[in-house]
């Protein structure tokens, strides 16, 4: 019975192999580089996407950012509670001071206020939640990822008294420590 061995159209020398090694490492920078052009444009979309609709955002951060002025929820104006009001109320959430007859007043009360007013709140991030960063700061969580990354729209953080947003990816030490469900 006779064996068929294949042979190559071409034989194999060491040229063709270089060339073979020089095309796979091409192929596999030109992947590396659309995937960061890729995550580089999402990026950008995400970015432009995220706009500044704040009532007050035409007198931050100047003229009166940090003036200590009340807004029509009774936060001051400019200050990430005052934001974060401002998004519960676009979202329809009649959100005040005095949500559900308690005092909510700075960043730093909120997971009190939330637990008197009955408002659940876990580590668990969801789109549309108030997020408790650090010691006295909220901002508002407008997309999670797969990964439980947050992105967050916020005032008074990056910039004083103005709007800024940033994407906290989940296990850094600038992750929110709770979500507040509204």
């Amino acid at each position: 019975m006779p064996i068929l061995i294949e042979k190559s159209a071409r034989p194999i020398s060491a040229k063709n192999t270089l060339n073979r090694r020089i095309a796979t490492t091409a192929g596999s920078r030109a992947k590396v580089i659309c995937l960061a052009i890729l995550c580089l444009a999402v990026s950008i979309a995400n970015s432009l996407a995220l706009t500044d609709t704040y009532d007050y955002r035409g007198v931050c951060p100047t003229p009166d950012g940090g003036q200590k002025i009340l807004d029509k929820w009774q936060f001051w104006i400019c200050e990430c509670v005052s934001y974060a009001a401002d998004k519960l109320n676009e979202r329809g959430v009649p959100f005040t001071d005095h949500y559900k007859g308690v005092l909510w007043k700075s960043g730093g009360n909120w997971i009190n206020a939330a637990t008197l007013a009955g408002v659940p709140y876990n580590k668990t991030p969801r789109r549309g939640d108030v997020a408790r960063i650090g010691i006295n700061h909220v901002a508002y969580v407008e997309a999670v990822d797969s990964y439980g990354d947050v992105t967050i729209s916020e005032y008074n953080w990056v910039h004083p008294h103005d709007y800024s947003t940033r994407t906290i990816s989940r296990g850094s030490t600038a992750y929110p420590s709770y979500f507040i469900h509204f």
